[in-house]
């Protein structure tokens, strides 16, 4: 193996930019060449690419974002697009493709692998943590530490103003972001799609635990934290 190429797809994740670095590093290490493609899986169709030297990615590990930048690509679930992103990597002499990314970075990499016969890996970088097979995705504990950060903060307000306060957070079918989030702060209520898939009932219930509470404490401030999509 000489030649191994990267891209990042999908939503960016805090991280993208470390494991790049890593990939680019380990690789002149075994002396392999990295191709970089832009924009996702748009650039594997367009041929967008760029040679990956240690010196492009020697001050990149505290950066957010991504280096490569990043797309969704519903162009890519056709058989005559991964026909033709195949045929470019073929042509750029690539042994090896890594993709960086999610759940739908990782359709479009088996969609790939259907038709392109060399390696197709995948690293999962995502806040979601919803990618089978890893206990912690690139960039979810960063998620969590950025929400929590975020629930210190409002919770100043709600203890001021002795005030109900929800807060959203990201994850979207997945409550990891979420559960986690409302542990570390202390929450005192948390809201997942995993458990709470009847929404009336769900808020219903909160409602009630919250008269509940505020009966016996009297006026006081009440956390909930909610994940998105509810």
């Amino acid at each position: 193996m000489k030649r191994i190429a990267v891209l990042t797809s999908g939503g960016d994740a805090p991280g993208m930019n470390a494991c790049i670095r890593a990939i680019v590093l380990t690789a002149e290490h075994f002396d392999i060449q990295v191709v970089g493609f832009r924009h996702g899986y748009y650039g594997l169709l367009d041929s967008e690419h760029v040679e990956l030297t240690p010196e492009m990615v020697s001050n990149i590990i505290q950066n957010g974002g991504t280096l490569l930048h990043s797309a969704r690509c519903p162009e890519f679930k056709t058989e005559q697009s991964a026909l033709k992103a195949a045929n470019n990597l073929e042509a750029l002499g690539i042994d090896a493709l890594l993709v960086i990314g999610g759940d739908g970075s990782f359709h479009g990499a088996h969609h790939l692998q259907q038709h392109w016969a060399k390696p197709v890996i995948g690293l999962p970088g995502t806040i979601d943590n919803d990618i089978y097979g890893t206990d912690a995705t690139i960039g979810y504990f960063t998620a969590i530490e950025t929400a929590l950060d975020a629930i210190d903060k409002i919770r100043d307000t709600a203890d001021a103003f002795e005030r109900v306060f929800l807060i959203e957070v990201m994850g979207r079918h997945a409550g990891f972001i979420g559960l986690s989030a409302s542990i570390s702060s202390g929450a005192d209520q948390v809201l997942l799609p995993e458990i709470n898939n009847d929404n009336e009932a769900a808020f219903k219930n909160l409602v009630a635990r919250i008269e509940t509470t505020r009966k016996k404490k009297g006026q006081c401030s009440y956390i909930v934290v909610v994940a998105e999509n509810l």
